[in-house]
């Protein structure tokens, strides 16, 4: 079985669909239980697998607050509740008895993994790095330009361990499982280790990304002369109106891909030099002749620029994606535009990236030292992990418990 429950974009389905089909092309049976089941227009889940909608897990909890760490990130997406986290887990223990998977595979999925756990089922974590916490006490903060207390941190942990220690007895486990134990060495992290949210780790499994987008429109660039300009931007990235201004004035040549974005309001902004996809676009070939990506810290398109030797103009959503667009910062090779924006700011850190050449040559020194990596290396690599899981089982699966009645929660 193959889960996700958590994170919103196309990127976690993405991967959920490239492991499934990788796996059915082996010789595997694959129950895929997602989020959401819907696709972008013009793709498909292939014939052979068994769909089943995930339970549903509150995303983001008005009032919670800026997350500290992981521990604070799960009590704002659905384990701030013991009710919701027992009434998850039944239901996620009900999947995992009709399907009897031999093991799980959790895309951002913490609920599946307890109940696996709890079920002695092997499972394994994959994820580009922010899902995946890293095996320290407390878990490290997540907003690292910021000054958080260590007993903050700790706290937050100890919150999320009462919520789920609360969840398991009411669903008649007499020893409960913590969180963090259900995060080891079998997990993949579908990144490199410079672009790993919480910095790299010396055990970190690293395969690099294994995400593509089959069935997509290829479009050519029109003009030679000028720089070429690919963005990927949603409507709900802040300054979202400015960033587009700022394409339009360039003197290049750009097209902008914004899933989401409504058809007449992207036919009002689109120039002779402002192109506007609404529908998943080739992004390979473009990126090869590109001379500036502009995005949002999202993790499949910025690898993929950078993995061209392309730098980035960044314009977060929330703190995942300014975790790595901070990273790639660090790195020379891409700049955030940050605080109040509007159209004459977000030009001139455009034509900055365009003219100064140590953010190319920083773009260019990541992908000359990733030159070897292999989208079909990582699904490879990703699909032996998990067969590797499935043949000789998991930390999970000497846990036991005693089970006895469950009982209400007061």
């Amino acid at each position: 079985m193959i889960a996700w429950e958590l994170g919103g974009a196309f990127g976690h389905l993405a991967r959920c669909l490239r492991l499934a089909e990788g796996l059915r092309q082996r010789g595997h049976a694959v129950t895929l239980a997602l989020k959401d089941v819907r696709l972008p227009a013009g793709q498909c889940i292939g014939q052979g697998f068994t769909v089943l909608p995930a339970p549903m897990t509150p995303q983001g909890v008005a009032g919670h607050g800026s997350p500290a760490n992981y521990a604070d990130v799960l009590l704002g997406s659905g384990f701030a509740d013991a009710h919701d986290v027992a009434a998850r887990l039944n239901a996620w223990r009900g999947m995992l008895s009709l399907a009897q998977p031999d093991v799980l595979v959790a895309d951002y999925a913490p609920t599946a993994m307890l109940a696996a756990h709890l079920a002695g089922i092997p499972h394994l974590a994959i994820g580009n790095g922010f899902a995946i916490p890293p095996a320290v006490s407390p878990w490290p903060s997540i907003r690292p330009w910021e000054e958080i207390p260590e007993e903050t941190l700790r706290e937050a942990e100890a919150r999320l361990n009462r919520v789920t220690d609360a969840a398991q007895i009411a669903q008649g486990h007499a020893a409960t499982v913590r969180m963090r134990e259900l995060f080891g060495a079998d997990d993949i992290l579908d990144t490199v280790a410079e672009l790993d949210h919480y910095g790299e780790r010396r055990a970190g499994r690293y395969v690099g990304p294994i995400v593509s987008l089959p069935q997509a429109l290829r479009v050519d660039w029109q003009r030679r002369e000028v720089p070429k300009v690919l963005a990927y931007l949603r409507p709900a990235v802040p300054g979202f109106a400015a960033i587009l201004q700022a394409l339009a004035r360039l003197d290049a040549d750009v097209l902008c891909v914004a899933p989401g974005m409504n058809p007449e309001a992207a036919k009002r902004v689109a120039t002779r030099h402002l192109r506007m996809a609404l529908t998943p676009v080739d992004l390979a070939p473009l990126l090869e002749v590109a001379d500036l990506a502009v995005g949002y810290g999202n993790g499949g398109f910025s690898t993929q620029a950078l993995l061209a030797g392309v730098p980035l103009a960044m314009r977060p959503c929330n703190v995942e994606q300014m975790l790595l667009a901070r990273r790639i910062e660090l790195l020379g090779a891409g700049k955030l535009l940050e605080g109040r924006l509007d159209a004459d700011k977000a030009t001139a850190s455009m034509q900055e990236l365009l003219v100064k050449p140590c953010y190319r040559q920083a773009a260019n020194a990541f992908r000359d030292r990733h030159r070897q990596f292999s989208p079909s290396q990582a699904m490879e690599q990703s699909l032996s992990l998990i067969e590797r899981t499935l043949a000789g089982g998991s930390r999970s699966n000497a846990h036991e418990t005693q089970e006895r009645p469950p009982r209400c929660l007061h």
